[in-house]
């Protein structure tokens, strides 16, 4: 039971927690230590894989992860606090794939009454634990098959949060719902017939557009990136029928939102503006969308939000303008020098970050090539430009903080 763990197994775990783990079986196997030391060592991993994930969860020594996974499967806990921001306060949640709890722990933190489903009886048993080691009010844990759940609800909660397992039986990954456990898509109607709202979280992969395709009542889609990488899909649905659903771009860090670029599914019917190479200059500014707004192949919404700026191509996701738009929900670089074969040849070890966008050769070998070292604020981008996919290499300066 962990609520018997002893203190002596918290005291082993900070004392080692920088120690190899094969060292520490081969000293401490076979010896008396009054706890499991197996179980101890998940501990150590654990804490090491998620110190900079889980900081809040885990700067508590007696904070426990149920198994090996725990710190993979684990929420970001800053996106954990944009779910209970979604959420609110005074509401009543059912979190019915809860794992180790910390989406079901940050939106009680916001002040809901929640109840943790979880079919694992380990995790279920770390949740309740865990739970009371937060001190959480109003938070229940039930160890039991989401399915169950479901059928033995005499009412319905205000919101439903579901993450179905994404992997199959030999542990694979997998994106679409219908592979994934439980198959959301075939019983979510259930879920918001009697007014509730459903949240289902999945992979950064999935196909937006067949998911739009998939669920009734779709109110908006997040794509939630954390400090430039797209982790994420959240999708909100309810009771009504919405004929142009929301997407969303959101790209978090330790603050919160840093960036957020909202539309509705109308909007892509916009067409983009394109540029030719003969339009990439010196002193110009060359755009580069956050990892969400790419995924959301948004171009032809983020020229008409910005009318003075250009897409580069067709099959290339950067932008270009004459204008500097601060608000550009990406980085920014101002062009200093467009390089011909003959520049590019004669470049010597440059400290540059390299990006290459539907280029011929990848960003790893023209940095192996350049032998060129790393510099977060010099830029070299390598991309095909117009109508005739041009290849074009430009060098400049980002002039945002935005993403780092």
């Amino acid at each position: 039971m962990l609520n018997s763990t002893p203190d002596s197994l918290f005291a082993f775990v900070k004392d080692n927690i920088y120690s190899n783990p094969s060292d520490l079986l081969m000293k401490y196997s076979g010896k008396d230590l009054g706890f499991n030391l197996s179980f101890a060592i998940t501990q150590i991993k654990n804490r090491r894989k998620t110190i900079r994930k889980l900081p809040s969860f885990t700067s508590n020594d007696k904070f426990l992860f149920p198994d090996a996974i725990s710190s993979e499967q684990a929420t970001d806990e800053k996106i954990a606090r944009f779910h209970a921001s979604l959420v609110g306060s005074g509401k009543t949640i059912i979190d019915l794939t809860a794992g180790l709890g910390i989406d079901a722990f940050s939106i009680s933190k916001a002040g809901n009454k929640v109840t943790a489903t979880e079919i694992d009886p380990l995790k279920a048993e770390a949740l309740k634990y865990n739970s009371k080691l937060l001190g959480l009010k109003d938070f229940t844990v039930c160890n039991d098959d989401c399915i169950n759940v479901i059928d033995s609800l005499s009412s319905s909660p205000d919101i439903f949060f579901i993450d179905p397992a994404r992997r199959d039986n030999d542990n694979q990954r997998t994106y679409g719902f219908a592979d994934c456990q439980p198959d959301i898509s075939s019983f979510y109607e259930k879920l918001v017939s009697h007014g509730s709202t459903l949240f289902i979280k999945a992979s950064p992969l999935l196909d937006i557009k067949n998911t739009l395709n998939i669920f009734k009542g779709i109110k908006e889609i997040y794509v939630v990136s954390l400090k430039g990488e797209c982790k994420e899909i959240l999708i909100e649905i309810g009771n009504e029928d919405v004929s142009s659903p929301i997407l969303t771009a959101l790209d978090l860090d330790s603050e919160g939102i840093r960036s957020r670029f909202s539309y509705n599914t109308d909007d892509e019917n916009f067409i983009p503006h394109y540029a030719n190479e003969e339009d990439i200059k010196i002193n110009m500014f060359l755009y580069e969308p956050n990892a969400s707004l790419i995924k959301l192949h948004a171009g032809g919404v983020i020229t008409e939000r910005f009318p003075k700026i250009k897409k580069i191509a067709p099959n290339t996701e950067l932008f270009i303008s004459t204008e500097h738009y601060q608000d550009f929900p990406g980085r920014v670089i101002k062009i200093d020098e467009i390089l011909s074969s003959k520049k590019l040849k004669q470049l010597k070890k440059p400290a540059v970050s390299i990006v290459a966008r539907n280029y011929p050769a990848k960003a790893e070998d023209l940095r192996k090539k350049l032998k060129a070292s790393e510099n977060p604020d010099k830029f070299l981008y390598a991309f095909r430009a117009g109508e005739n996919n041009k290849p074009v290499i430009i060098t400049g300066e980002r002039i945002t903080n935005y993403p780092r």
